[in-house]
């Protein structure tokens, strides 16, 4: 008889993990795309310093790449050494030769004190964009990072 409950208790555990096995699988797929712009942002934030830090200035800034955006291109960006040939993008030394799924944009305040680090991709081409940032600002000789992050899973 203790059977029978303990058999009931497990067909409403084993019901319960197939119910949440999707969602969870789309939060941790999410998760692991998101570490694109985080790992790359960061990249290239290290790119910036190390640039101003050996000649005293910002490099110059570099349009937002690609256009138009992945979602546009069937969800990801296929790797095209040319969509990276832009003045500010060779500059800093940087391409993605793997798919990828933002969009990137380096912009330095006119003024050579700041410069904004962007990336911006819609994970699932749902409509809604997330939106990670490091503004780099220059004190005393130091480049100093600060991260805004705006919908990260979507």
């Amino acid at each position: 008889m203790w059977w029978r409950r303990v058999r009931y208790v497990l067909l409403l555990a084993a019901l319960c993990a197939i119910a949440t096995c999707p969602a969870a699988k789309r939060a941790c797929t999410a998760k692991t795309q998101a570490q694109e712009a985080e790992d790359l942002l960061g990249y290239l934030a290290e790119k910036v310093s190390l640039s101003y830090l050996a000649n005293g200035k910002l490099p110059p800034g570099a349009p937002p790449t690609p256009r138009p955006s992945c979602c546009e291109q069937g969800g990801t960006c296929s790797p095209d050494p040319a969509v990276w040939a832009a003045p500010g993008w060779t500059g800093l030394g940087f391409s993605i030769d793997d798919e990828y799924r933002y969009t990137y944009e380096y912009a330095p305040d006119p003024s050579g004190t700041s410069a904004m680090l962007r990336a911006v991709g819609d994970l699932d081409c749902d409509g809604k964009s997330s939106l990670y940032e490091v503004k780099l600002t220059i004190t005393a000789g130091q480049v100093f990072r600060s991260w805004t992050r705006t919908d990260p899973y979507e």
